[in-house]
């Protein structure tokens, strides 16, 4: 009995196991760029503004349980109102609502507003993997990890040749959809590393094995690795040459470097 719960149990356990072997990150433990820097302020922002909400109820609730219990000889109040107190309890989470919202906002803007890139990739969600293109350099690859340079701002031109995907890498704080028909951005400026992700979006039946990879390298590992990019590219035959799927009837407009 004992031997088969405990295979029961490293059966259970594999996924983890396999899941600790990677490295793992996030914006909240570990941010790596402006935008998930950001985004985690602005979460210890609002966590800081509402957990007295969840709190003071939880221990008043308590208080006046224990404090008005009928088995203690108190009993039941006979008024019906507190207007001084209704008040109070509306204006206050209105003004909490308003403090949160600046820097929210502040944080949206950052997010959907693109900076100068320095480096523009053509993102194309596939049933059921990522094309990646990069029109400066004419080169394009799937099925590899996205390698970009550190400290440079990345931006990313997502679309989508089937379904809704979504481009998520938890440590950069950025999960953008990629429609179909359609053009959507995305940035990031990442510190030097690996990091992965995965499709956010339910696609289909192999939407939990869409992963991503993303390489941040120095400039000379980079430029290197362009470098042996290309060169495939030009001993490919002609008519494995991409062309690119940012078709011009798309409803936004693409950002250029």
């Amino acid at each position: 009995m004992i031997k088969k719960n405990l295979h029961w149990l490293a059966l259970a356990l594999l996924p983890v196991a396999v899941y600790a072997s990677e490295p793992v990150t996030s914006w909240l433990f570990n941010p790596v760029t402006p935008v998930a820097q950001d985004v985690r302020e602005t979460f210890k922002i609002m966590l800081g503004l509402t957990v007295p909400f969840l709190l003071l109820p939880q221990i008043l609730l308590a208080y006046a349980i224990w404090k008005f219990n009928e088995k203690r000889g108190h009993k039941p109040a006979t008024f019906h109102e507190n207007v001084p107190l209704e008040i109070a309890w509306t204006i206050i989470p209105a003004l909490v609502l308003v403090a949160i919202s600046i820097p929210a906002y502040s944080t949206l803007k950052k997010i959907e507003v693109p900076p100068k890139s320095d480096l523009v990739v053509e993102v194309i969600g596939h049933q059921f993997f990522w094309e990646y293109r990069l029109p400066k350099y004419d080169i394009g690859f799937a099925n590899e990890p996205l390698v970009v340079p550190a400290d440079k701002i990345v931006t990313l031109n997502l679309t989508s040749v089937d379904v809704i995907h979504a481009w998520w890498v938890p440590s950069f704080g950025v999960k953008q959809d990629a429609n179909p028909g359609r053009i959507t951005h995305a940035w990031f400026k990442a510190q030097e590393g690996k990091y992965k992700g995965q499709c956010a979006e339910l696609c289909g039946p192999l939407h939990g094995e869409m992963y991503i990879d993303v390489k941040v390298v120095s400039d000379a590992e980079f430029e290197k690795w362009l470098e042996e990019k290309m060169s495939a590219a030009a001993s490919a035959p002609a008519d494995s040459a991409h062309s690119s799927l940012l078709l011009p009837e798309v409803e936004s407009e693409v950002v250029n470097g």
